[in-house]
């Protein structure tokens, strides 16, 4: 007790000791601190209760024994599951900036193109960034990065359990057209209390996981990052171009649930997430951008209930709430202008499962009410830019089912399903387009669109160690996001389908085969996949329309698209040294008659070349390395090629539609990791990681910037940049 005395008061010291400036370091180590007192106070309390309680039992400790295995084949003989990522894997991955962070791998895993800097999305064969389901214990998240995607929103240490599907996705999951990501908490009750986390130079976390009885456990953690009043005030010292150096980025996240045993095969848990991000960028104050940051915000909670019946029935149902906050705001021809926009969704979804030899039958029912303000917009603009308040909060419901049964049947494997979905606009709502401004009355069902979802996925063993897949499916999307590129901010409006804006579709055609070397050391696939894509929206006259049209209907042109590609993945599974290489060669078009006189176009997101090399090695039991390359050919834009002012009003001339393209994206990363001894039962390791090893200047942004003043504006082209080299140094513990 003295000696545990003697190490808190040590810590105390520490964390005093911290100059003042460095606050978030302060605050983490003071949280780390009373984390630390809190849980070795509770662990006397109920060991002192279990020593009452089984005051004739003996505690014998053991050394803990670890056992690892690997299901061979798995990925030729596996079905419509997608990517399967344990909590085993998981370790596994690259740590970079000290994280394991098994949504940020996925960028990597083949079929994803790489977003580049400040992008945080998942584009999935040619899909946009709003375009993939994510979900967190069964709730819905709407942006799930932080600092502009170096960072996911999901803490690895509270992580058990990733699926991603690009393609062949079940009927279970509906209302997004490119890929799915289902992410769950582990919801084991711990036989101890778990304390996990990282501390750094860039960003701390902590979580802890108590139970409170053999049926109840509870867990939080917290997230934060310094890296805006730490690393890059340093590296700016050491002479890094203020360029990369001079922004400013904040986040925090904050998680916490419960899991519990209410009887003998049901299980409920709950989850709570939380979290910030704001960003400013240098760039654009040196061009009258004085004033520009945005900050975002997601808040997300739910209920899952869970019991199994017996050895073949069981079911699920869920509650959830998920809310999603945008603002930016910017300074555009010398006027202060701010966009913002909020959206929420709250649903129920209720889930039956029946399995036997050949079969795996499940089907269900979902229900969600969405509640969405895609604008508020303000102006004091003195440049002609009128804004017009005229918008609505669109008020939707989607009722969706959906049955689906994977069978096998000798070597032949099939997941068949259909999904339907029955989507309602609901008043209140004012009609500004309509000449008498037509009014509809609250639950007023306004239009709505029904829609089926054809699901097919066969799998076919040639051998032990190949096999043939092939999927064919229909999906439908009822929230669009549609990017205001002009403004050089992550100002995406979300735009739901309404009375005059349709939903979302897309067919997808993908083929596959997969191929085992050498007792499955080596895994090989090469897959082809074709998309076309209908009710695609592009804004009409970039952000003069933004802010002229408060109802943003009026904004939006409506076209069709069509993308395919080929996708290669090797990868080395077992051996000192692993990883995989992993290359893309797509092709994304779009099409509106509106548009670069009606003729097809480059997508933005169309990248012709994506590869992605990551090599661990690992030599010995304490140490191993990573490095990651990543080189993707650059974004598409649309630039103006002249520029002139009429009665005061600014007007921009184009070539054809997204005819610019941003240079190619690459960047390299290295990581160390070394396993330093048990302490007291601690177990932890140091991590050395370097993001963009040789400092390449990766344009977060081009924009048109302007300066001068009202009597004499001028424009010129511009490029903003978010990282440079960043080096890092973290503490990973587990006790």
């Amino acid at each position: 007790m003295k000696q545990k005395l003697n190490n808190m008061l040590l810590l105390k010291k520490v964390v005093l000791s911290i100059d003042y400036k460095s606050y978030l370091f302060r605050w983490f180590l003071t949280t780390l601190l009373v984390i630390v007192n809190f849980s070795s106070s509770l662990s006397q309390v109920v060991s002192s209760a279990d020593s009452l309680n089984n005051a004739s039992s003996k505690n014998i400790q053991i050394k803990e024994i670890q056992v690892d295995g690997r299901y061979e084949n798995k990925n030729i003989t596996e079905g419509s599951n997608g990517l399967s990522i344990s909590i085993k894997d998981i370790k596994q991955l690259p740590k970079f900036i000290g994280e394991s962070d098994p949504y940020k791998a996925l960028q990597y895993m083949g079929g994803v193109s790489q977003a580049g800097e400040a992008n945080s999305g998942l584009y999935v064969r040619g899909g946009n960034n709003d375009q993939n389901l994510i979900l967190f214990n069964g709730i819905q998240i709407f942006n799930p990065t932080h600092v502009m995607g170096m960072f996911s929103i999901f803490n690895p240490d509270l992580i058990g359990q990733l699926q991603f599907y690009k393609s062949g996705i079940p009927a279970e999951y509906g209302s997004k057209l490119s890929s799915v990501v289902d992410l769950k908490t582990t919801n084991v009750i711990p036989e101890k209390i778990t304390l996990d986390g990282s501390i750094g130079f860039i960003s701390t976390r902590i979580a802890c996981t108590i139970p409170l009885s053999d049926k109840l456990s509870i867990y939080s953690s917290i997230r934060g990052s310094y890296i805006g009043i730490f690393i890059l005030p340093i590296l700016s010292e050491v002479g890094v171009s203020k360029s990369l150096t001079s922004n400013k980025f904040d986040f925090y996240d904050i998680n916490g649930g419960f899991s519990s045993k209410i009887a003998k095969r049901t299980f409920l848990n709950g989850t709570f997430y939380t979290g910030n991000d704001i960003i400013q960028i240098r760039d654009y104050s040196k061009s009258n951008f004085s004033s520009t940051h945005s900050s975002w915000s997601n808040l997300a909670y739910g209920l899952q209930l869970n019991h199994v019946f017996n050895e073949n029935w069981s079911m699920s149902h869920g509650i959830n709430n998920s809310n999603f906050s945008l603002n930016a705001k910017f300074n555009w021809f010398n006027s202060d202008k701010s966009i913002s926009n909020h959206f929420g969704i709250i649903t129920y979804h209720s889930n039956f499962s029946f399995i036997n030899d050949n079969h795996h039958l499940k089907f269900g029912v979902e229900i969600s009410k969405n509640n969405i303000y895609p604008n508020k917009i303000s102006s004091d603009s003195t440049m002609g830019i009128t804004v017009n308040s005229n918008s609505n909060i669109i008020q939707s419901v989607l009722l969706s089912s959906y049955i689906r049964d994977e069978l096998t049947i000798n070597k032949w494997l099939f997941n068949i399903g259909i999904r339907t979905n029955y989507y309602c606009h609901l008043g209140p709502f004012t009609d500004y387009q309509s000449s008498e401004k037509k009014y509809y009355q609250t639950n007023q069902i306004i239009k709505s669109y029904p829609s089926i979802e054809p699901r097919i996925f066969a799998r076919y063993l040639v051998n032990n160690s190949t096999s043939l897949k092939i999927s064919i499916s229909r999906h439908n999307q009822f929230l669009n996001q549609v990017p205001v590129f002009s403004l050089g901010l992550p100002a995406d409006i979300q735009v739901p389908a309404s009375y005059y804006v349709q939903p979302q579709s897309m067919w997808q055609y993908s083929t596959g085969i997969f191929k085992n070397l050498v007792d499955n050391t080596y895994e090989i696939s090469l897959e082809t996949y074709y998309k076309s894509f209908e009710n695609q929206l592009e804004f009409k006259n970039g952000i003069e329309s933004t802010f002229s049209n408060g109802n943003i209907e009026k904004s939006l042109l409506l076209g069709k698209g069509w993308a395919y590609g080929s996708e290669l993945k090797v990868r080395k599974a077992i051996g000192q040294l692993s990883g995989w290489i992993s290359y893309n060669l797509a092709w994304n078009y779009r099409k509106f008659a509106e548009l670069n006189y009606g003729n097809p176009f480059f997508a933005r997101n169309d990248r012709r070349h994506d590869l992605s090399i990551i090599l661990m090695y690992k030599l010995n039991e304490k140490i191993s390395f990573t490095s990651l390359f990543v080189y993707a050919t650059g974004n598409r834009i649309n630039l103006p090629v002249s520029w002139f002012i009429v009665d005061n009003v600014s007007v921009l001339e184009y070539d054809r539609y997204n005819s610019s393209i941003m240079e190619p994206y690459h960047r390299l990363d290295l990581s160390m990791n070394y396993k330093l001894n048990d302490w007291r039962g601690i177990k932890s390791e140091l991590n050395f990681s370097i993001y963009n090893v040789y400092n390449h200047a990766n344009p977060f942004q081009i924009y048109l910037g302007s300066s001068g003043d009202k009597d004499n504006v001028n424009m010129e082209v511009k490029k903003a940049y978010l990282l440079p080299i960043i080096p890092s140094i973290s503490w990973i513990f587990h006790f």
